[in-house]
């Protein structure tokens, strides 16, 4: 899946967390983006993560 995802000029990140306090990984690696392939986390905290990467993090404005 990973050799179909990554296209030229494009990257791959691996990342093997323990111990994580939540919010502060997302702050950052949420700027760039990305599509989670695999991972340990339940369903509900993936789409959660996919959901800020495709975001950007992009938080959205209070009106």
């Amino acid at each position: 899946e990973l050799g179909e995802t990554l296209q030229p000029g494009t990257s791959a990140l691996f990342v093997l967390v323990q111990k994580v306090t939540p919010d502060k990984v997302l702050d950052e690696v949420a700027p760039y983006g990305g599509k989670v392939l695999r991972t340990s986390l339940t369903k509900t905290d993936e789409a959660e993560l996919q959901k800020v990467l495709d975001q950007r993090g992009v938080k959205p404005e209070i009106v």
